[in-house]
């Protein structure tokens, strides 16, 4: 995975690999990918990789990442796996589609708190926005399939999981898997109609 091409700025850490690993040992089965945030594609285009699903979608609002999505795309996606990059913010992403499968590995650190990164492209790859979960919490649930499942990688913290569990939409329910200072909160919907 060391070979994936990444900006400068940015270096992918062990929250991706960790997803991937637990969607794998998980056993889970898709026939469509969506991975918000995508940065340089680790997720999505390694999940496309071991779950051959028909279609993976990759969502990435720094324009700086694209051409290294591009790559990625073309160098570590089968060939039997199509693939969409659409420079987007999360909020603003609109699809027809349903996907079978949604992953996102979002910042979780808040613009001015902890030390800030000197590169401003890489204070936009690591800050989030306070009301952003609310917005992407709503978007997804109008993303998933109806036997979907949406997967977020977080640090394992109680207030973080707490903040994001009043905002979670009520046709959604929640399992969180903890592992080594990591989350992962899995998203399906209720009514599986």
């Amino acid at each position: 995975m060391s070979d994936y091409s990444q900006p400068e700025f940015y270096r992918f850490n062990q929250d991706s690999t960790a997803l991937i690993k637990w969607v794998q040992a998980a056993g889970l089965t898709t026939n469509s990918i969506l991975d918000l945030g995508a940065g340089s594609g680790i997720i999505g285009i390694e999940l496309g990789r071991l779950l051959k699903p028909a279609t993976v979608t990759l969502v990435e609002v720094q324009k700086e990442f694209k051409p290294h999505l591009e790559d990625n795309c073309r160098y570590f996606l089968p060939s039997e796996v199509s693939s969409s990059i659409v420079m987007s913010s999360f909020a603003d992403f609109k699809s027809r589609e349903k996907f079978d499968l949604i992953v996102c590995n979002p910042p979780y650190y808040l613009p001015g708190k902890g030390e800030q990164p000197q590169n401003p492209l890489r204070a936009i790859a690591r800050s989030f926005l306070i009301d952003s979960w609310e917005i992407l919490l709503k978007q997804v649930s109008l993303l998933v399939s109806a036997t979907g499942k949406i997967l977020f990688i977080l640090k394992n913290d109680e207030q973080l999981y707490h903040s994001i569990l009043t905002q979670i939409p009520s046709e959604l329910a929640n399992k969180r898997h903890e592992m080594e200072g990591l989350m992962i909160l899995e998203l399906f919907r209720l009514d599986k109609n």
